[in-house]
């Protein structure tokens, strides 16, 4: 299940709540997350299903609703990376046994309605959150001493990481890190590269 693998915390509990809730309701949902995905909206609006669901007899709050919104969002985002079709989308929830039928269906009725869009190569990467690496730099540079250490003798790296966000803005971002991370972070590269390679 390619969707499932690493859900964010909370989204069971959401999942819960959104099974909880009218069909009806969940479809409205999942068109407003696909409206806001796809920038036809400039904010997500949870205060609007507050009373929708007071009135089908649930306890409900702009929290709670915005929780099952996320969850909804990490779905659509996942099946739009992984360019899911509604009907594999469907299998998936179906196969994790967390997800209502009738849930199901309307998900999938909405993302065979309105998915596409979100798969269009213009907003791929604005709507996935994917940046662009412009550069990457490193130094070794050795601490002599600190407050607490006369003699701390240490040596560390610094990476200096440029990265072109979606909207073009480059921002630059410095970590630094031990000898034995930075040879982690070389060993774990060299592995994707290898793996790249085999694509």
């Amino acid at each position: 299940m390619i969707i499932m693998q690493s859900v964010p915390d909370g989204y069971s509990e959401a999942v819960a709540y959104l099974n909880s809730m009218p069909q009806d309701v969940v479809a409205e949902l999942c068109q407003e997350v696909l409206a806001f995905l796809t920038y036809k909206k400039g904010s997500l609006e949870s205060a609007p299903f507050v009373p929708k669901l007071q009135a089908a007899g649930l306890e409900a709050s702009t929290e709670s609703v915005r929780g099952a919104a996320n969850a909804l969002s990490y779905l659509f985002r996942s099946a739009a990376r992984n360019q899911i079709s509604g009907e594999d989308l469907g299998k998936e929830l179906s196969g994790s046994l967390a997800w209502s039928d009738s849930n199901i269906a309307a998900i999938k009725h909405v993302w065979n309605q309105q998915g596409r869009s979100l798969m269009s190569p213009e907003l791929a990467d604005v709507v996935l959150g994917v940046g662009k690496l412009v550069d990457l730099k490193w130094k070794l540079g050795v601490a002599m001493s600190s407050n607490n250490c006369r003699n701390l003798n240490s040596p560390f790296i610094t990476i200096s990481l440029k990265v072109a966000d979606p909207s073009g803005q480059v921002r630059e971002r410095s970590f630094e890190m031990t000898v034995p991370e930075f040879r982690n972070f070389s060993k774990q590269l060299k592995e994707m590269a290898a793996v790249l390679e085999t694509v």
